[in-house]
């Protein structure tokens, strides 16, 4: 074998681990196989590979057994098959945001050249990691996740197992690549405690949460020139959810995100103020790039026709983060033996029990502002209804900033004629929004800088949902009944309708300026009817939302 050959490979190998030089890796794997032991992984690589967000860092990862097999004369076709027995994780979250993620593993072991045959290589590398503790340290608790049998494969545009060839989609007019992977395991096991100290006095019981099988479906979009990923979108998948709180455990949690909170919005606003540039680099290329490029290929044109669409098919137009969850009962207790429990109570040692079916929670970070949301998953006639809204909202902002406008440059028009025109330019701090864009002067010029307006947006559908009557230990019902539910079947609805439909949007600048972070934020809900059964007296009524 010629070692020249598959010398860009291990290199690429080479760079999640540290002080582990591609020659050693060579010696245990120019037969396809190898083992290595007690490994210590880079985090900073890792860190920039997962995507963390910037109020998380990952502090040491160890390995203490990896097995790797290489097919040599398959590797456009089959994997290279990454093994690891037991993955030690130790994180921590930070107080201020910490340097932001680097630039892909991939492209930084490339050297920023293109997308290559050792890039495809790496990339579709499948992983299988039998055990992994997570520990994570925050200021007022800590935290431990345990997975196992987790699997990294990469997938074909159905998420099935498939030949290497058909797990991605090349565009050359765009210069980009699709994707796709699959994160699976068999169970996680959530922990969490509070850190009992002076300053913090908080008094909660241990919060556990134990799921089944999941998976995370990821589609990445990169660069041909580079290898830098532009956009992605990542999707969480759980199937049914069982979980038991007390009311002090219900406390912890909303005491444990309070403690988070300060951190997680510095690291938002670091996000925000680096919005701007990879929304220029994930821009689609102009219809006079594509025309142009389309002639010079000759032959090609209809192959490359064929390829566009698919590609335009499957394409990710922004990043974006997703949870679906199929069904959820969560039951809420009264904790008997809690130390600051109230006195006078109703009710002791009651429970409640809440159900949600199909839960969908979408997050969009950075969206242009204005522009359209047709290529949002479940886009819908609320989210249709949502857009005409946000646009009549931009149009007042952009009439109200013109108004200022009109206002300054009236009361400074006698000042102005006394001076000259390189004078007469000044700069407000209200940008004039044209379109989804803004300018930072009153009197625009080809050095006029000009802005994004971005806006970040969570939407939230349930499809069903049912609250059940509170029941007590010394109740005697073979099932609980319904106080709240949604009744969509006996009121003629269509299925797709979801009972709860929310969205929320926060408009910003992403490039520091002193002018307004914020225009507004609102959230949008599409009618639906709950049906209220008042047990013992009987009282039955629809509520419109």
């Amino acid at each position: 074998l010629n070692i020249n050959f598959f010398q860009p490979i291990i290199s690429h190998l080479s760079v999640f681990a540290k002080n582990l030089s591609p020659d050693k890796i060579n010696l245990s794997t120019l037969k396809g196989e190898g083992q290595l032991t007690n490994l210590e992984l880079d985090e900073e690589v890792l860190q920039s590979m997962l995507d963390l967000p910037t109020w998380l860092a990952i502090n040491k990862v160890g390995c203490n057994k990896a097995a790797i097999r290489i097919p040599w004369t398959k590797l456009k076709t089959h994997p290279i098959s990454l093994t690891l027995d037991k993955v030690v994780m130790e994180m921590s979250t930070c107080d201020e945001p910490r340097p932001p993620n680097g630039p892909s593993p991939i492209a930084t072991a490339s050297g920023q050249s293109e997308y290559g045959f050792a890039e495809k290589v790496v990339e579709g590398i499948s992983l299988s990691i039998n055990s992994i503790v997570v520990k994570i340290s925050a200021k007022a608790f800590n935290a431990s996740f345990e997975l196992s049998q987790l699997q990294v494969y990469s997938v074909n545009t159905s998420w099935s197992l498939s030949d290497l060839r058909f797990t991605r989609i090349q565009d050359p007019h765009r210069g980009e690549i699709l994707t796709f992977k699959e994160i699976s395991w068999q169970m996680i096991r959530i922990e969490a405690d509070a850190i009992q100290s002076a300053q913090n006095e908080m008094l909660s019981a241990p919060i556990r949460l134990i799921t089944n099988q999941s998976k995370i479906r990821v589609t990445l979009k990169r660069r041909s020139k580079d290898c830098n990923v532009v956009a992605s979108k990542l999707i969480l998948i759980l199937d049914d959810l069982l979980w038991v709180l007390t009311d002090s455990q219900l406390k912890a949690m909303v005491q444990y995100a309070k403690s988070l909170s300060e951190a997680m919005d510095k690291s938002a606003q670091q996000r925000k103020s680096m919005a701007t540039e990879d929304q220029e680099s994930s821009a689609p290329p102009s219809a006079q790039q594509v025309r142009s490029q389309q002639v010079s290929s000759g032959t090609a044109a209809d192959q490359s026709a064929t390829m566009a669409n698919l590609f335009a098919a499957f394409d990710v137009c922004e990043t974006s983060h997703h949870l679906q969850i199929t069904h959820l009962d969560l039951h809420i207790c009264d904790d008997i033996h809690a130390k600051d429990r109230v006195i006078n109570k109703r009710i002791t040692g009651g429970a409640m029990q809440l159900s949600f079916s199909h839960i969908t929670l979408d997050y969009y970070p950075s969206h242009r502002a204005g522009e359209s949301c047709l290529h949002w998953m479940q886009y819908s006639e609320a989210t249709k209804a949502r857009e005409g809204w946000a646009r009549s909202l931009l149009e007042e902002f952009k009439s109200n900033v013109e108004m200022l406008k009109t206002a300054k440059r009236d009361r400074e028009g006698p000042a102005n004629s006394h001076t000259s025109p390189q004078h007469g330019k000044q700069k407000t701090r209200y940008p004039l929004t044209d379109g989804v864009r803004t300018s930072t002067s009153i009197l625009s010029s080809p050095q006029t800088p000009r802005t994004q307006l971005l806006s970040s947006s969570i939407v939230l559908r349930i499809a069903d949902f049912s609250i059940y009557q509170v029941s007590t230990a010394d109740q005697r019902r073979s099932s609980p009944k319904a106080m709240i539910s949604c009744n969509k079947k006996s009121l003629y609805l269509p299925p797709e309708m979801p009972a709860i439909h929310v969205e929320f949007t926060e408009y910003y600048f992403p490039d520091g300026k002193d002018y307004p972070s914020k225009i507004g934020s609102y959230s949008h809900s599409v009618p639906s009817f709950w049906f209220l059964d008042s047990h013992p007296t009987g009282c039955t009524c629809f509520i419109p939302a």
